[in-house]
């Protein structure tokens, strides 16, 4: 079933709950020169209308403020390569949830249901910019996470209502990247908008983002190394192989126990020595977070009660490097990831929009 012919059919109080509970997984890797490498997953219950997407330098943007009357608009500065989606509205909209721009810095936008703004006064819808165009209005505007915090902390954003979407509002955070190492979280708390530096270099889902942080203090005895054999009762007690010391890592799907594999992976990786090694060894990690159809599955009322049932599967996966402009995507229904480049789309002069085959595999 498509999402749109959903969309349709489920009530709106129950969407909006669904909709909220979406997983995603962002994290970065390092090379040993420092070059940087964000792998992301996108995890729903149905499948989501994406595109290939490319900028070029001078493509115009004109948002609408709260009152749908013109506000920011600005040009981009870099190329951009991005997966976009127009599901958020109708029309051509494309609204960007992955993506990188030829500056090195790279953007993720994941669900997250407690994200709420205050709403804007009359005299700063000039100039605001709706979250759900984020993504694209960083990547056209800035080089590093450094621009980015102070253009948030200096900027007006509002969350629209999202009416293909059941009338949810915009239930989104961002996590952004940049190929000096700079990595930050762009959230919203008691209204406003906050930005937070990111040393793990991951993000998920709720709850906040700090919390997280703190959590992580409940894992002090996390590392990768096994201790295949103790003396326990007085007995010699050895491990059949290898392996042991992740059996402390959460074995859910949760927001929270993706958020603890992905520290624990992006920690104990081995640090390539090449761009090949690089996005292999990025590979690898980001299929812990795989999720296969019906592994499991939800009701789509949070009260319990019988009905439509849901399982959320890991619709597209993209690994990108930072430094050369690559972005590597790889839907459900593949086993291998398609290859594109800034450098690919450098003679074009207008966007470019490539459909992504992420069909839902029933």
């Amino acid at each position: 079933m498509k999402l749109k012919t959903l969309l349709r059919i489920i009530p709106l109080s129950l969407l909006s709950i669904s909709l909220a509970g979406q997983a995603c997984t962002s994290l970065a890797i390092t090379d040993t020169k420092g070059n940087v490498y964000q792998g992301r997953t996108l995890e729903l219950s149905e499948d989501l209308p994406s595109w290939l997407t490319y900028y070029p330098v001078g493509t115009s943007f004109q948002k609408k403020g709260p009152d749908g009357k013109n506000s920011a608009s600005y040009k981009s500065k870099y190329q951009i390569l991005a997966i976009t989606t127009d599901v958020y509205f109708d029309g051509d909209d494309h609204n960007v949830f992955q993506g990188i721009n030829s500056a090195g810095l790279s953007f993720s936008a994941n669900m997250i249901s407690s994200a709420k703004l205050t709403a804007l006064t009359p005299s700063e819808y000039k100039e605001s910019i709706p979250v759900t165009s984020i993504g694209e209005w960083a990547l056209s505007s800035f080089s590093s996470v450094e621009e980015v915090t102070k253009a948030v902390n200096n900027g007006h954003f509002w969350a629209p209502i999202l009416e293909n979407l059941g009338g949810v509002t915009s239930p989104f955070h961002y996590a952004f990247y940049d190929n000096k190492g700079g990595s930050i979280v762009v959230e919203a708390l008691n209204g406003k908008l906050h930005v937070y530096n990111n040393p793990t270099k991951v993000m998920t889902n709720g709850p906040s983002f700090p919390w997280h942080l703190e959590n992580l203090n409940n894992y002090t005895q996390l590392n990768n190394l096994d201790r295949s054999s103790a003396k326990l009762g007085n007995i010699d007690v050895v491990q059949p192989d290898s392996g042991i010391a992740i059996s402390d890592l959460p074995s859910s799907d949760t927001s929270v126990g993706r958020f603890i594999r992905a520290v624990y992976y992006t920690t104990y990786a081995p640090k390539p020595n090449s761009t090949n090694d690089a996005m292999n060894i990025l590979a690898h990690a980001m299929n812990r977070f795989d999720r296969l159809k019906n592994i499991t599955t939800d009701s789509l009322s949070e009260s319990g009660t019988q009905g439509e049932v849901s399982s959320e599967y890991t619709v597209w996966t993209s690994l990108s490097n930072l430094n050369d402009g690559v972005m590597q995507i790889r839907g459900y229904n593949d086993i291998n990831y398609q290859t594109f480049s800034l450098a690919q789309f450098t003679q074009a002069n207008k966007p470019v929009f490539k459909k992504i085959n992420v069909a839902d595999p029933k």
